[in-house]
């Protein structure tokens, strides 16, 4: 598979409400397969191939989950808030980047020792208890950085190819938009009908890119394309896992935004089964994907998800295998996109 592309998708910087950098490098390399996407005032890039109707959307989100500068504290400590699910606990002693006015100023996520916490018992930790240190002495000097109220930060890049497995920054979901370019090499449009790719912003933060396309193309059909939770680890009972790593792509039953089109998971399953690409079934009754955002204007919608380790955390683990499973079944959903 072509680690280098995911590779640079993972380390890109884009933190929800900030895809910029993603969003120009999934357009070049768009155009490097002849590919023109036009981007809705959202910031949603998408192309488009056929026309009429039946419409499907197939979508990958470009944002990750990351901080907010909220507060330069007099001694140059950086107070954040949240940008999407982000967990506080993970993020302690970890690297990051500030996104600020002069550029990228690294730094380290701090909080307060547990065992200086005050009380009898230590507590868990919030967001809010966190702050990013970027070596600044003194507010003035964090300002000069060029960082400051409203500077979005997010976990320093890093990617690794592992043999059976590859680890990076972001792959929730920055494997899915991998996903997505891959399964458009060759790719001329349906039948009939229409079929839009699309890259969507604000997942992680209420799913807002999706519903801004969904109202513009009102789709009849929706796939959300994502790394899902796969927390297949120790201490997990089989009863509670999501997904698990070396199974295959996980199709979506329902989760917390939507229940699943049964016609079209019954469609997709089909297509899987018919190629011999193994797949798992999802229930998530606590996560959810961009489906959500296209089942609030009607559409038939599940999700395609490649099983990732530690999502929202500043490393991430997934399987070469389901990568490329979930690639192959994509491409078949782009070539038979209408259920029976």
């Amino acid at each position: 598979m072509n680690t280098t592309l995911l590779s640079k998708l993972s380390v890109a910087l884009g933190p929800s409400g900030f895809e910029g950098q993603v969003r120009k490098l999934i357009a070049e390399e768009l155009g490097k397969l002849g590919l023109e996407p036009a981007t809705d005032p959202r910031g949603n890039p998408y192309v488009t191939f056929g026309e009429g109707r039946p419409l499907m959307v197939v979508a990958a989100h470009m944002d990750e989950v990351g901080f907010l500068v909220r507060h330069v504290e007099d001694a140059g400590f950086l107070r954040v808030t949240a940008l999407g699910g982000v967990s506080a606990s993970a993020s302690q002693g970890h690297e990051v980047v500030v996104m600020g006015r002069k550029g990228e100023v690294k730094g380290v996520v701090g909080s307060t020792p547990p065992h200086l916490q005050a009380g009898a018992q230590p507590r868990e930790i919030t967001v809010e208890d966190l702050f990013i240190d970027v070596g600044a002495s003194t507010r003035e000097e964090a300002l000069t950085m060029g960082v400051g109220i409203g500077s979005p930060a997010t976990f320093f890049p890093r990617f690794e190819d592992l043999g059976g497995c590859v680890a990076g920054k972001a792959l929730d979901d920055r494997v899915g938009c991998y996903v997505l370019i891959e399964s458009l090499r060759g790719y001329s449009g349906p039948e009939r009908g229409t079929l839009v790719a699309a890259f969507t912003v604000q997942e992680e933060t209420g799913l807002r890119g999706a519903l801004a396309l969904a109202h513009r193309l009102r789709p009849d059909y929706a796939v959300a394309l994502e790394g899902t939770i796969a927390n297949d680890v120790p201490g997990t009972p089989a009863d509670r896992v999501i997904t698990r790593l070396g199974s295959g792509p996980a199709l979506r039953v329902m989760d917390r935004t939507i229940v699943a089109s049964s016609e079209l998971l019954s469609h997709i399953a089909a297509l899987a089964e018919r190629e011999g690409i193994p797949y798992q079934l999802q229930i998530s009754p606590y996560s959810g994907t961009d489906a959500g955002g296209f089942v609030h204007y009607g559409s038939a919608a599940t999700a395609i998800s490649v099983p990732v380790r530690y999502i929202h955390s500043p490393v991430s683990i997934a399987r070469k295998s389901d990568i490329e499973h979930t690639i192959a079944l994509v491409r078949k959903l782009l070539e038979y996109p209408w259920p029976a």
